[in-house]
């Protein structure tokens, strides 16, 4: 990745919510939305970080997005609830969600909180891990607009609908975030945006080719085929059909003109207390065991070793904590033109 400029976390993070809250969002939303994009910029998930501020912004500014969001449980049975994320930030509904799921988890040994009426929440191990750092397993999934065509399809019918699993162990957390596609969508937009060629196998043409003129995907593709397919179908059903959300094309454009259009994205949040089953002493140094055993596997040849999940994203944070968190020279040219917009003072780089 080409670097225009290169930020301290804590100025970034500052910058960030700053242009929210110039754009309309009300302050604590906004720090919100701030903190999980400067988090994942963090892991090194570019294509989830701060890369995705100016659609948001945009969406602020045409109305799209409701900027004094009033997250409210809709509904409450037992271990299972249903939060209305009333049309703001997927950030905001998703931390609301989340926290909700870690209560109900601690009075039945689990909790299970569908979202309806949400918007795009970003990188969804955010979630995952909020609930481990609290010592639970955590799940958090979302639907998103169409840009997946299904397998044997030619035309896009299913979001990117990623999956997030994070659970603690001894030194930290486990976590796993991944579309259901090849690639997470965003990571083409950045492509599309550096003017990058991507690689074949991530998205096809207008005809249905693959192609790596990233601006040429029309569509992505399934991961691994018929089964990434089929959990796409997964997480549909569980955040669209279950919440009583926004299915498919139900969801809304997040990407358009003028912003894109006022979503009803359906999230699925789950805290799972290992104390009910094991014990969370038992079950963390357990995973963290298994955890090692995978690294200490044997390499195959053309590798330098074995890694697992959250690994890579692991390294990232303790790099860009040191030496800050690196932005692409057409990202940080549109924010600066958002900050001269807004009134809002940039960021000297380091």
């Amino acid at each position: 990745m080409a670097v225009a400029a290169t930020v301290e976390a804590p100025e970034l993070e500052r910058w960030t919510r700053a242009l929210l809250e110039a754009a309309g969002l009300e302050p604590v939303a906004a720090a919100t939305v701030a903190e999980t994009l400067i988090d994942t910029s963090l892991r090194g998930v570019d294509s989830h970080g701060v890369a995705r501020l100016p659609v948001y912004i945009e969406r602020l500014r045409t109305g799209v997005l409701n900027p004094r969001p009033r997250p409210s449980v809709a509904s409450r049975d037992g271990a299972i609830a249903v939060v209305d994320g009333d049309q703001g930030p997927g950030q905001v509904a998703a931390v609301f969600a989340t926290d909700l799921s870690v209560e109900i988890a601690r009075a039945h040994g689990v909790g299970v909180v569908a979202v309806r009426r949400s918007a795009h929440f970003g990188a969804a191990a955010f979630y995952a891990r909020r609930a481990a750092e609290a010592g639970l397993i955590g799940m958090a999934m979302t639907n998103t607009e169409p840009f997946v065509i299904p397998f044997g399809g030619a035309e896009p019918a299913l979001g990117t609908n990623p999956i997030a699993l994070a659970a603690p162990t001894p030194e930290g957390i486990f976590d796993l975030d991944m579309a259901t596609s090849q690639v997470a969508v965003n990571r083409i937009f950045n492509a599309r945006d550096e003017g990058r060629p991507i690689p074949l196998g991530w998205g096809v043409d207008d005809r249905g080719e693959p192609t790596t003129d990233a601006a040429a995907v029309r569509s992505a593709v399934p991961l691994g085929g018929y089964k990434g397919y089929g959990l796409a179908v997964m997480v549909e059903i569980l955040c669209g059909v279950l919440a009583g959300a926004g299915v498919r094309h139900g969801v809304g454009e997040l990407y358009g003109e003028g912003g894109g259009e006022r979503q009803n994205t359906g999230h699925f949040h789950l805290a799972l207390d290992p104390e009910c089953t094991v014990g969370r002493d038992r079950f963390a140094a357990v995973l963290g065991g298994m955890l090692d055993e995978l690294r200490a596997s044997p390499v195959a040849p053309g590798f330098d070793e074995v890694l697992v999940a959250g690994d890579p994203e692991a390294r990232a944070r303790a790099e860009r904590e040191r030496s800050g968190v690196p932005i692409e020279p057409a990202l940080w040219a549109r924010l600066g033109e958002l900050s001269a917009e807004l009134g809002v003072s940039p960021p000297t780089p380091k």
